[in-house]
């Protein structure tokens, strides 16, 4: 374990680190969002497809909060062709309920304070791996005010702004989960100026975020302040709360 980050560059995972999904139940907006538009009757109906969709994700040992996880990094946009069927006046109310709905995690604030009084650039890095993913990313971030802490939103649908602006295609397709995403992260990242070794990488899964970037030159740090998966070997540091992050220096 260190006890002090040398670094110039952070990258934060989105769900279960920067976002705590615990505190919104899908199947809840799903009947708020039918009972506004005044179609009640329909909400059962709604929410029992989005149970067969969340439930086709995943294998049957999986926790719920993991099919989840890997719908919403994975496919996001079939919630609205398959449960909302594309209906833009449901979609809004949706996406409006789920943005009020999620919460940055405890202490995140103080510590993102921290990271830009050090002088650390930082991004978001997430699987979400479409478009409306990483809209949701970019409107919690406005919606709690934390964009300011953010130089960009690094996923496998681009690199965007943090307002969802489209910056650079070279990522699309690139994942945590095949690690491809470090390889083209850490070619972007020297282009930048950074040296790998002054680069850090924060999230919640002991696997995507911690050993394959590990295993790529960044240092890891594993936050287990909303969901323990299960300790990494491999990380430098293990915080389960924000005010435990390592001193961290340029």
């Amino acid at each position: 374990m260190i006890s002090v980050l040398r670094i110039r560059w952070c990258g934060m995972d989105f769900g279960e680190t920067l976002m705590n999904p615990f505190t919104l139940h899908q199947s809840a907006i799903i009947t708020e969002t039918y009972k506004e538009l005044g179609r009640e009757s329909e909400a059962g109906e709604r929410v029992k497809k989005w149970y067969a969709l969340r439930d086709s994700f995943g294998s049957h040992e999986d926790p719920t909060h993991q099919r989840v996880r890997l719908l919403k990094q994975y496919a996001k946009e079939r919630v609205y062709s398959e449960v909302l069927e594309n209906d833009r006046r449901a979609i809004q109310l949706f996406e409006e309920k789920e943005r009020n709905g999620f919460t940055p995690t405890e202490g995140l604030g103080e510590l993102l304070t921290k990271l830009r009084d050090s002088d650390v650039s930082v991004a978001v890095v997430s699987e979400s791996a479409s478009l409306p993913a990483v809209m949701v990313i970019a409107r919690f971030l406005s919606q709690h005010d934390l964009g300011r802490y953010f130089r960009e939103l690094i996923t496998p649908a681009g690199r965007f702004s943090v307002s969802g602006v489209l910056l650079d295609e070279r990522f699309v397709g690139k994942t945590k989960k095949d690690q491809t995403i470090y390889d083209t992260l850490r070619a972007y990242l020297e282009e930048q100026n950074f040296r790998i070794s002054e680069c850090a990488m924060v999230g919640d899964d002991p696997v995507l975020d911690v050993e394959y970037a590990k295993l790529r030159g960044f240092a890891a740090i594993q936050y287990t302040g909303v969901i323990d998966r299960g300790y990494s070997t491999m990380a430098d540091y293990i915080v389960d709360n924000w005010n435990e992050f390592p001193q961290v220096t340029g």
